[in-house]
């Protein structure tokens, strides 16, 4: 069954000291592209392997910006996103209902720097949180998405803009910390083995 999801999601880190080796997991079902602080680094299109970026943290702050598309247009589909992102330091903050959410049109129709750091996201609502990791209708493909969401283990949920059988994109967003740089370590968008094997 193919679905895109439009997710938009920032994370904004604190953080007491710049980190290096910050990875961002994504999943969505089906087609998403992720960014960091506005600069695209990850992109997929299988929601059963999760696209792996690294990139490095300083001034303890990063904005995190997903889109997601479901493929199957309205109810014919339901769509999700399933993003965590693991500091070097262990700290682990996955997607949940804290997140801001927001519908809208397809990625290359949306043109108010909704990536950006300085967007402005109070009038978004907060995600729609549905089921986590491993359970509901995307529990069947769990031991296959084990194979990048391990080191740690998943325990993010997956969220969508409202219901998951109305909306085609979404946007998501979550906010931690004060404006600084973010430096990524290049575009980098692959899996977590390709990432192990450079440890």
């Amino acid at each position: 069954m193919k679905r895109f999801i439009v997710a938009t999601i920032s994370l904004l880190l604190i953080l007491t000291s710049s980190l290096s080796a910050t990875r961002l997991r994504i999943n969505g079902d089906n087609s998403w592209v992720g960014f960091v602080n506005g600069e695209k680094v990850a992109e997929g299109n299988n929601w059963q392997v999760a696209s792996v970026s690294e990139f490095d943290i300083s001034d303890g702050f990063a904005v995190i910006a997903v889109y997601v598309h479901d493929a199957e247009p309205g109810n014919a589909g339901r769509g999700g996103a399933l993003v965590d992102v693991i500091l070097d330091d262990g700290t682990y903050i996955g997607s949940d209902a804290t997140w801001k959410a927001d519908a809208g049109p397809p990625l290359a129709e949306r043109n108010d720097g909704w990536e950006k750091p300085d967007f402005d996201d109070s009038g978004w609502d907060n995600a729609t949180q549905l089921d986590q990791f491993g359970g509901g209708i995307w529990g069947f493909g769990a031991d296959t998405m084990r194979q990048t969401l391990k080191d740690p283990d998943s325990t993010a949920f997956w969220v969508w803009a409202g219901p998951n059988d109305v909306a085609d994109d979404i946007y998501l967003r979550f906010t931690i910390g004060s404006p600084t740089a973010v430096k990524p370590a290049g575009k980098l968008a692959t899996t977590w083995a390709f990432l192990k094997s450079r440890r």
